[in-house]
C-alpha cells in the first residue's frame, strides 16, 4: 500500500474538525475532561505530508505532536517543511501501521483521518488497539470512514470502474479513464434516474483532485460498514461513543418532532441504535466518528453546562440593519452556514448582534452574558442550540491570533512559505483560505516583521511597477491598511 502513495503523493490539508479545540468542545459537552488544546499530546495516524498536523504543531507551540505514515517520499516532505518552519514540537515518522504500538506513549487525542476504510481489516484492528492503548483515561480519538447506506450508491460505481479498468497501470491514466467510462454510461443510460446517478458521480469524480480519486475511489479497498458495526468493533477494543465531529450532526434538530420521535420508537429508546436509523433516514455516506475509553462515564446527551467557560464567535447578521433588541420584537439574524434564527427574546437578540459587531473575534461567555443580560443558564442553553445549528462557532481557548495588524505586522510563518507557491495558504483558524490576489499573496510574502507600513507601501510599489496587474489600484495608505486588515481578520497574522 504504501507504494501506491509512494507512487502517488496523497496531499494533506488541514481539517478543522480533527484540531484538538473542537475535539475538546464536544467532548467536555459530553462530560469528559478533555485536556486543554494549547498543552496537549496528539498523534496522527497515516499523517502523509502532515499538512494537517503541521499547522496544529506551529500554532499551538507548547503542545507535542506526533505523526506517521508509510509512505516515505510524503514524510521526507513533511520533514523538510517541518525544518523550514523550524518546529521542535514534533515528530514524524516513517513506520506502518501494523509495526506501532506502546513504544509511541499516551495521548489525549488520537486522528485516524482517511485511513480506517483504505486498509486491510487486521490493519482496521490494529487502528483500534492503539486508539485504545495510546489513549489518555479522558482522551479523545478522531476516526473518519465510509459508511452505510450512502456508500453502497458509491461502491456500485467503484466496482464498475475496477472492472473497466483492470489492466490500466498508470495512475493518471485511470483516473482519466474512469471519468471518461462514467460519462459515456451516463450519456447512454436509458432512464432519467440512472442518468441522474451517473451524472451525480461524474460530478464526483471531476470536481475532485486527480490524486485524492485515484487513492480514495480506486484503491482496490474501500470498506464501508453500518454504524452499528463500527460500533461493535470499537466496543471489541474497549472503547465507546462520543459523538461526532461536526456538532450539527449529533443534534436531532435536524428533523421535526414526529419523525424524531419515529426514530426512537423504531430504536426502542436506544439513543446509539437511533444514531443508526438517522443514518438510513439520511443516507449518510461518511462519519467522523469520535471514541474513548469505554470505562469513561459520559452524559447520555450535550449539555451546556460546560459552555459557561467557553469562548464564541459567530458569522451571523441581522437582516435589518439597525435590529430593535427590545422584549417582544422579532427579528431575524443569517449566517453564511445554517438556517436562519427569529427571536424577540433581547437576551438572544443582543448576544448574536454583539458576536456580529466583533466577529470574527472570541467573546468568553462572561463578557457575552455581561452584554447580553439575562440568566446563565438561559445563555448557555442558546449557544448549545446554535452550536448544533451552525451559527455559533465555538472555542476553549481565548483568540490564538490578533485581529489589528501590528506595527510591523508579521503574518503565520507557514502563510509566508505556502504564499511563494500560490494563493492558497493555511490559516491559523486550521483552515484554507484563498488569498484574493496576487498583490495579497506578495503582501503575506513580505510580512516577517522586518517592515512598517511606509517599507510595505514601497515594496508595493515596486512589485506593481515591474509586475503590472491589470485593473489594480495605485497603492495608498488607506489601500494598504485595508490588506491588511482582510489578512488578518482571515487569521494569517500573529503579530
Amino acid at each position: 500500500m504504501a507504494d501506491a502513495y509512494n507512487r502517488v503523493r496523497y496531499i494533506g490539508f488541514p481539517m478543522a474538525q480533527t484540531h484538538p479545540d473542537r475535539l475538546a468542545v464536544i467532548a467536555r459537552l459530553f462530560g469528559l475532561a478533555a485536556s486543554p488544546p494549547g498543552e496537549c499530546r496528539v498523534l496522527e495516524l497515516g499523517c502523509a505530508d502532515g499538512g494537517n498536523i503541521i499547522p496544529m504543531a506551529l500554532a499551538l507551540p507548547r503542545s507535542r505532536f506526533t505523526g506517521f505514515d508509510s509512505a516515505a517520499q510524503a514524510v521526507a516532505q513533511g520533514r523538510a517543511l517541518v525544518a523550514a518552519l523550524g518546529l521542535n514540537n514534533i515528530t514524524l515518522l516513517e513506520r506502518d501501521l501494523m509495526e506501532a504500538g506502546a513504544e509511541l506513549g499516551e495521548f489525549d487525542y488520537i486522528i485516524a483521518h482517511g485511513v480506517y476504510s483504505w486498509v486491510p481489516e487486521e490493519a482496521r484492528e490494529r487502528l483500534l488497539q492503539i486508539c485504545r492503548d495510546n489513549l489518555a483515561p479522558q482522551g479523545v480519538a478522531y476516526v473518519s470512514y465510509n459508511a452505510l447506506p450512502g456508500f453502497h450508491r458509491r461502491e456500485m460505481f467503484r466496482q464498475m470502474l475496477l472492472f473497466h479498468l483492470a489492466g490500466v497501470e498508470d495512475p493518471a491514466d485511470r483516473v482519466r479513464q474512469a471519468i471518461a467510462f462514467i460519462e459515456s454510461l451516463g450519456q447512454s443510460a436509458p432512464s432519467p434516474l440512472a442518468r441522474a446517478l451517473f451524472a451525480e458521480e461524474l460530478q464526483h469524480l471531476t470536481q475532485s483532485h486527480w490524486w485524492y480519486v485515484y487513492h480514495d475511489d480506486l484503491e482496490p479497498v474501500n470498506y464501508a460498514p453500518y454504524f452499528h458495526e463500527f460500533l461493535a468493533q470499537a466496543r471489541a477494543h474497549g472503547l465507546q461513543y462520543l459523538g461526532e465531529a461536526h456538532f450539527p450532526e449529533i443534534e436531532s434538530g435536524l428533523y421535526n418532532k414526529p419523525a424524531v420521535e419515529k426514530l426512537r420508537q423504531w430504536a426502542q429508546g436506544d439513543a446509539l441504535r437511533t444514531e443508526q436509523y438517522i443514518d438510513f433516514v439520511r443516507g449518510r455516506l461518511f462519519r467522523q466518528t469520535l471514541l474513548c475509553r469505554a470505562e469513561v462515564a459520559l452524559w447520555p446527551s450535550p449539555h451546556p453546562d460546560p459552555l459557561t467557560a467557553m469562548y464564541f464567535a459567530s458569522a451571523v447578521s441581522p437582516v435589518s440593519p439597525a435590529p430593535d433588541l427590545s422584549p417582544g420584537v422579532w427579528e431575524e439574524f443569517r449566517a453564511p452556514h445554517g438556517a436562519p434564527l427569529r427571536s424577540d427574546d433581547p437576551q438572544v437578540k443582543t448576544a448574536l448582534a454583539r458576536l456580529h459587531a466583533v466577529w470574527p473575534q472570541f467573546m468568553p461567555f462572561a463578557e457575552l452574558l455581561a452584554q447580553a443580560g439575562g440568566e446563565p443558564a438561559l445563555l448557555a442553553d442558546f449557544l448549545l442550540h446554535t452550536y448544533g445549528a451552525e451559527l455559533v462557532e465555538v472555542s476553549v481557548r481565548p483568540d490564538p491570533f490578533p485581529l489589528r495588524p501590528g506595527e510591523r505586522p508579521v503574518a503565520s510563518p507557514l502563510a509566508r512559505l505556502q504564499a511563494k507557491d500560490g494563493t492558497l495558504v493555511t490559516t491559523l483558524r486550521h483552515a484554507q483560505v484563498d488569498l484574493a490576489d496576487h498583490i495579497d499573496r506578495c503582501l503575506v510574502q513580505w510580512l516577517d516583521g522586518t517592515r512598517d507600513r511606509p517599507a510595505l507601501a514601497a515594496a508595493l510599489h515596486a512589485f506593481l511597477e515591474s509586475n503590472p496587474v491589470a485593473g489594480a489600484q495605485p497603492v495608498t495608505p488607506e489601500s494598504l491598511e485595508m490588506r491588511l486588515d482582510r489578512l488578518a481578520r482571515q487569521a494569517l497574522l500573529v503579530a
